[in-house]
């Protein structure tokens, strides 16, 4: 899982800025208390009160995701679309929504309402339709396909991407985690490039963005309910 994580979050840094920080060297750790200036040690709070410092606050986590309004999208998405969902993981809708143009803005045109099939679709990276200040299904689509899969362009470039994905029309209802067995459907298509945003290997990745172009339905990287329709 650890590395999957760290796979999605390299994908969004390299697509929307996502940033990988790593600790300063010896804060926090084995080192005990900072060493004063004549070599003895003080104490961290009477010290920095004394001091005059000002103590900066941890900063509030955002949730899972590095974009809040991302980590409020995806809690929400998961929580009440677990019947019908539409995304594989948690990791995979960040990845989603932080590859976006606008991060916030995917968000904020995605609302999750009651979780009815439908209503989750449409909260979904299918919904909604292209309008007006809302980066539509077939855009999102192709941004991550064209972030995902540079070496297969030449067989499909973003504009041919967009073509395909007009021509294919939008499913009523879509569900990441359902098998399909129509070969070249919209839907094969996006669960293929879920798996391609959540494969960790390059070899293994090409091949998935080659299945894309060509349509092939995968298994699904997560369990669909088995009351689901």
């Amino acid at each position: 899982m650890t590395t999957r994580i760290a796979a999605l979050c390299l994908f969004a840094a390299g697509v929307a800025g996502c940033q990988i920080i790593a600790p300063l060297p010896g804060a926090g750790g084995e080192g005990g208390s900072p060493p004063s200036l004549d070599g003895g040690e003080i104490d961290e709070g009477e010290g920095e009160a004394s001091q005059g410092t000002e103590v900066t606050p941890p900063a509030e986590e955002t949730g899972p995701c590095e974009v809040a309004a991302c980590s409020t999208h995806c809690a929400g998405s998961m929580d009440a679309c677990e019947a019908t969902p539409q995304y594989p993981s948690v990791e995979t809708c960040c990845a989603v929504c932080e590859a976006m143009p606008s991060p916030a803005e995917y968000a904020a045109c995605r609302a999750v309402g009651s979780g009815d099939p439908a209503g989750c679709t449409a909260s979904g990276l299918l919904g909604p339709a292209d309008a007006d200040g809302c980066i539509g299904r077939c855009e999102a689509a192709c941004t991550l396909y064209t972030a995902l899969c540079p070496d297969t362009l030449a067989l499909t470039s973003h504009e041919g991407c967009m073509l395909l994905c007009v021509a294919a029309g939008a499913p009523p209802i879509f569900n990441a985690c359902k098998p399909f067995k129509e070969e070249g459907s919209f839907e094969c298509r996006l669960q293929l490039i879920y798996s391609a945003l959540e494969e960790t290997d390059d070899a293994k990745r090409n091949q998935t963005c080659r299945d894309i172009v060509q349509g092939r339905c995968p298994k699904p990287e997560c369990e669909a309910d088995d009351d689901d329709d």
